[in-house]
């Protein structure tokens, strides 16, 4: 037995009998949320948006967002004085 299932069954040794309800049920809804995540399989759109994945280049240009605005909107708004 590993160290953290030790771990985790002394915790719930030391556990009030009327709280393991509430432990058992957040087990079990784990249990189904990993089964769940296991078995999705994926469809044909998740398939392709992967492949072109693949192929996609990072960018290569560092960007300053606020200039970037700051300059379309001297631009857009400059005759407005």
């Amino acid at each position: 037995m590993t160290a953290m299932r030790e771990q985790a069954i002394e915790l719930v040794k030391r556990m009030p009998e009327d709280k393991i309800y509430y432990l058992l049920n957040i087990l079990e809804n784990i249990e189904e949320l990993v089964i769940s995540q296991n078995s999705v399989e994926k469809t044909d759109a998740q398939t392709a948006y992967e492949e072109l994945q693949k192929y996609r280049k990072p960018g290569v240009k560092e960007r300053n967002y606020k200039e970037e605005l700051y300059v379309a909107l001297e631009e857009k708004y400059a005759d407005i004085n």
